[in-house]
């Protein structure tokens, strides 16, 4: 079952490096909205031991757009809202779905969603225009939260097993709230190049119902109950604790002027994210004898993420910044490109930004 682990939790992956951003924060008055339209497949995945594993029949593939509004409330402040990931529109994931499970799915598998938001302030603490001034680097810090959003419950979804319905198999977010901050550290080499630290750092204070975390407690309910012949074991609860979530990243970034109003930049961030074996909790009912709990709880865990996530990737990137027009204008594309992972799928991620900047 541990294949449906992997099928669930590593769809949340999209957003590893959609945002990682520079220290640098909008200028008073400025704000900028953009959409950020994402195509993403996997032909595979990577398993508890990091080792790579196609898919027999294609690839899982979705596509997702976000939205972000960012606006400078002074020189050295930035508000923002942050959606992307945002809503997963159109996604099939069949090919990912475990072969136990195939036989009774008769219609569509997907992920079809929305993510959770990030709301916060970005705050450059060193800059040009920032309390301590400097030319040589930028340092900025941006704390925050996740607003989280509704998403899917696979006690209900289960229940289309052996229909013709559409089945959300899992989840694009963790729904719910968390805490925690984005670190940014430019170094300055000179006026076309610098070099980007980034760090984001989340906690999650609030545990999940273990019903709407993934497919994977209420099919090991089942399991157990039919093995067992005690129909009670469908009533046991369960919570999750996510702990936290760390990302990283380094990017090397060159900016050049190629015309007049037209600049032209190009980056190379490597990203790396790691996500902690979560914590479990289950609540039995009185109908199952205390003498057999630890057994069911030992194979209920079987079932759960008992290993923890990471991935590495490599998200080269290309934009062009219209200042002629009359919005100023940026286009920035970025292919993500997995090198490793564990417990995670492969994911390509091939990202558009389009921004535009206007003065209120």
């Amino acid at each position: 079952m541990k294949k449906i682990l992997v099928f669930g939790a590593a769809l949340l992956f999209l957003g590893s490096a959609l945002l990682a951003d520079d220290a640098k924060v909008m200028p008073a008055r400025v704000g900028r909205l953009y959409l950020a339209p994402t195509f993403s497949f996997a032909p595979g995945a990577y398993d508890d031991d990091g080792k790579y594993h196609s898919y027999d029949d294609g690839s899982v593939k979705l596509f997702n757009l976000g939205v972000v509004l960012e606006y400078g409330v002074i020189d050295w402040i930035s508000a923002a809202v942050q959606w992307a990931p945002g809503w997963t529109f159109w996604s099939d994931v069949k090919p990912a779905v475990p072969g136990a499970i195939a036989p009774s799915i008769k219609g569509d598998v997907t992920v079809n969603g929305v993510a959770d938001i990030f709301a916060g302030a970005k705050i450059q603490i060193a800059g040009e225009k920032a309390p301590v001034q400097t030319s040589m680097f930028r340092f900025s810090v941006a704390p925050g939260v996740i607003i989280p959003l509704p998403g899917p419950d696979f006690a209900e979804e289960a229940g289309k097993l052996g229909t013709d319905k559409e089945i959300t198999f899992s989840s694009m977010d963790k729904h719910v709230f968390a805490t925690g901050a984005r670190v940014y550290f430019d170094y300055i080499i000179n006026s076309n190049f610098f070099i980007n630290l980034y760090n984001e750092t989340l906690f999650y204070p609030v545990k999940q119902d273990l019903d709407k975390d993934s497919p994977a407690f209420y099919s090991a309910r089942g399991g157990i109950a039919t093995a067992m012949s005690n129909p009670a074991i469908m009533n046991i609860k369960g919570e999750v604790n996510y702990k936290y979530r760390l990302t990283f990243e380094i990017e090397p970034v060159f900016t050049y002027p190629i015309a007049d109003g037209i600049s032209f930049s190009a980056g190379l961030p490597v990203n790396y994210r790691y996500i902690p074996v979560y914590e479990y909790s289950f609540d039995f009912p009185t109908a199952i004898p205390d003498a057999a709990r630890p057994a069911i709880e030992k194979t209920l865990l079987e079932y759960m993420n008992t290993n923890p996530q990471q991935s590495l990737y490599i998200n080269p990137n290309v934009s062009m910044f219209l200042t002629k027009t009359p919005l100023p204008l940026e286009f920035k594309f970025q292919y993500g490109i997995p090198v490793y992972g564990e417990n995670v799928m492969a994911r390509h991620n091939m990202t558009l930004q389009i921004r535009a900047y206007f003065r209120i």
